[in-house]
């Protein structure tokens, strides 16, 4: 019941974040039903079809799980912990709210589905959906629905585990792997690099690297802003900085090698052009 009520008293953001995994949800079903009603009609080359299913319905799983993450109830706060809301509890927080989003798409995917069929209120767009649906073939309910049911309890246990406790790691425990992908791949840039294989192989270590070892510069420049003079702002800056430096901080390293990337391809393409222009003469 305390999930249900967190669920229900959240903020409208956090209700809109919901209802777009709602919709994602519902195509997904409705994929899905398309996919059986197909099926029936022609099993031949059916199971090809349900595995390209598969695509939409992880991408839907993901668009849950960082939602549930997201969510300001999902969150350890101070204090819940003595009103009965632990780990435990966030975790069964986050499949709740997962799982009636994702049960309210797949109802409405089912609603949607039946009704291009004739089978709710008569034909709509004049029948042009109940041939593509496949009406003249009845739609076995059991599987129809074991079908919409796979979305939503892939959804919700994969928000649980995602919302569980886990023990924070240090950031700086990248920096030597970052640095060290990071030279390797300035190495090959510098010898290897001459022909577009070469630069694609080192400009993909070098982003690697920066990606790990990000978060442990950021991590380390929240503790330099707070040794200079720490006042209220730097010290707030600061711990910001090292509680924000696992998002930050990979963010930041990507955006680095992009931006290398973008000041190599011009050089690249001068190196191509003269190469070219020797060739000819």
């Amino acid at each position: 019941m305390l999930a249900l009520r967190l669920v229900r008293g959240s903020r409208p953001l956090v209700q809109l974040r919901r209802l777009l995994v709602a919709a994602a949800s519902a195509g997904s079903g409705f994929l899905l039903l398309f996919v059986l009603a197909g099926a029936l009609d022609s099993p031949a080359g059916s199971f090809p079809r349900l595995l390209w299913t598969l695509v939409p319905l992880a991408l839907t799983v993901h668009l849950a799980v960082a939602v549930a993450r997201t969510d300001p109830a999902t969150l350890p706060p101070e204090g819940l912990d003595a009103a009965g809301l632990g780990p435990l509890r966030r975790a069964v927080v986050a499949a709740v709210s997962t799982a009636v989003a994702c049960t309210l798409g797949s109802l409405l995917a089912l609603a949607a589905f039946l009704h291009l069929r004739g089978q709710l209120t008569g034909l709509p767009f004049d029948g042009a959906g109940a041939k593509l649906l496949h009406a003249d073939r009845p739609l076995p309910v059991a599987a129809a629905l074991t079908l919409l049911t796979v979305l939503p309890l892939t959804a919700s246990a994969a928000a649980a585990l995602a919302s569980r406790p886990r023990p924070r790691r240090t950031p700086q425990t990248e920096l030597p792997w970052g640095v060290a992908l990071t030279a390797c791949g300035l190495a090959v840039e510098a010898y290897a690099g001459r022909g577009p294989a070469g630069m694609l192989a080192g400009w993909s270590l070098t982003a690697l690297g920066l990606a790990l070892a990000g978060p442990a510069v950021v991590h380390l420049a929240g503790a330099l802003v707070q040794t200079a003079r720490p006042g209220v702002l730097r010290l707030l800056a600061g711990r910001g900085l090292q509680e924000e430096a696992g998002r930050v901080g990979r963010a930041l390293g990507v955006l680095c090698a992009v931006a290398a990337g973008a000041l190599t391809v011009p050089a690249l393409r001068e190196r191509a052009r003269q190469r070219g222009a020797r060739r000819v003469v």
